[in-house]
């Protein structure tokens, strides 16, 4: 990632960057962005080149002198593309091998690969969205659930920016008033009363205030949710963990206390993604220090985890251990799960509920009982503790830095019916500027270049 080169690299260079998903796909999405786009496709094209008009055609690109392949280009002149410049996506099926090749006519034809998020800088300095919108274009990218998506939608249509913009109009027009009056304050002419400026400046505040009880922060949101796998040692934690992902991430013994450390997985649901930890057994008194730590390292994951798998070994003879154990965790959700359920006994089931007060899932990593289930349970379970994710898809979607431009706009404006009530109109306006200027750092011409950096830095290549 970059953050200070975005802004200090020539805009008026042309760029080029891979701009599909993912690097292990063989169909490569290619974009290329400046003055010189249609000149270096003219260049490769030799079979069909293509004109500065916006078209969907094919070529074949000849990007050394022994070698060609064909290409569906996608051609956007400006100003009516994403960066607001000649913009092109060259679609191709293709290795990295060719991928570096072409990239190196490229740059040998005029072009440059681009930085990090320097599509949509380009897309921001040229005017063809806003910065809160460049800001959803990065959530999108991240978005790892329906409601993130939703919440990073609600971001690009600008619906924040009508908002506040409205709020700044009528902070703008009490400022007005306000100013006025002490340019007439010689000659006794009263523009506005005390009284109806505190008036106004309490429903600007509401505004503010409505805004922030409204909306949810993509920092809230942004994190995938946590689910942890934590059980006593040996209870097959880290088979089941293979289970669910697909693929034998985890180390599984028979030895007990393989896993040490906190180990993360990514695991995809049907309506969402999270992070499956695979930590150490726990243990009611840690032999040693490294007991202690691995001990410490789990707790800390299930403190800050969204759900428990709870793992019991259903083989096992005493669970004394594995009760002390649960029994911090029984205010957090939890799944108890039967492991080793392919040894399963007649009415063991029933009898670990006896014990534990849980229902519990029949669960086998050898033949694979149960998984489907369990990944249907976990999904449930994270909807029902995110729901303020499933609510922010119809709030208003703001990040860190609206949020803390709106509070501290809101601190000036209760700042300024204070100051009206002493009679103290010069330092009532001082404050609703201040206020102005919270609200306008929104807009691009109050943005400076640290905040730039900070919002483009998260941007990845090609975007």
């Amino acid at each position: 990632m970059l953050s200070a080169n975005v802004n200090r690299c020539d805009i008026n260079d042309t760029i080029i960057a891979v701009s599909s998903g993912t690097t292990f796909s063989v169909k490569k999405i290619i974009r290329i962005s400046g003055d010189k786009t249609f000149d270096i496709l003219k260049v490769l094209a030799e079979d069909n080149r293509p004109g500065k008009q916006k078209e969907i055609t094919t070529a074949l690109l000849k990007i050394a002198s022994d070698f060609a392949i064909e290409a569906k280009l996608y051609l956007f002149p400006s100003p009516n593309s994403y960066t607001g410049e000649d913009l092109a996506e060259i679609h191709i099926f293709a290795g990295n091998e060719v991928i570096e090749v072409l990239f190196s006519k490229v740059s040998a034809l005029g072009g440059r690969p681009a930085q990090a998020g320097e599509f949509t800088y380009r897309a921001y300095v040229n005017g063809k969205m806003d910065l809160s919108q460049a800001e959803a274009v990065a959530q999108l990218i991240q978005s790892s659930n329906q409601y993130q998506l939703s919440a990073a939608r609600r971001l690009f249509s600008g619906s924040v920016e009508k908002t506040v913009r409205q709020i700044r109009e009528k902070t703008l027009e009490l400022l007005s008033l306000i100013e006025a009056g002490l340019d007439f304050a010689a000659e006794d002419i009263e523009i506005i009363s005390a009284k109806k400026a505190i008036e106004k400046a309490g429903k600007i505040h509401d505004s503010l205030n409505e805004l922030l009880a409204g909306s949810i922060t993509f920092e809230q949101i942004i994190d995938a949710p946590s689910v942890i796998i934590a059980g006593t040692a040996n209870a097959g934690k880290s088979s089941l963990v293979n289970a669910l992902v697909g693929t034998k991430r985890s180390i599984v013994s028979e030895q007990s206390g393989t896993t040490r450390d906190v180990l993360e997985h990514w695991l995809k649901l049907d309506k969402c993604d999270c992070i499956l930890f695979d930590c150490a057994g726990l243990v009611i008194k840690p032999a040693d220090i490294i007991q202690t730590l691995a001990n410490t390292a789990a707790l800390k994951a299930i403190e800050d985890s969204t759900v428990i798998i709870f793992c019991v070994d259903i083989t096992k003879e005493n669970y004394s251990v594995d009760i002390q154990i649960l029994k911090p965790f029984q205010k957090k959700t939890i799944i108890c799960t039967a492991t080793k359920c392919d040894l399963l006994k007649d009415n063991e089931i029933q009898k670990l509920k006896q014990i534990f007060g849980y229902d519990f899932l029949e669960t086998s990593s050898k033949n694979l009982m149960g998984i489907n289930k369990l990944k249907e349970v976990i999904q449930e379970n994270i909807i029902r503790q995110t729901s303020h994710t499933t609510e922010a898809a119809e709030k208003t979607a703001l990040t860190e830095r609206h949020r803390t431009a709106v509070i501290e706009a809101a601190e000036n404006i209760e700042a300024v019916s204070a100051e009206m009530k002493r009679n103290n109109e010069e330092i009532a306006a001082m404050f609703l500027r201040s206020a102005i200027q919270n609200l306008s750092s929104f807009e691009a011409e109050h943005i400076d270049e640290a905040i730039l950096e900070k919002i483009f830095s998260r941007f990845c290549i090609g975007k």
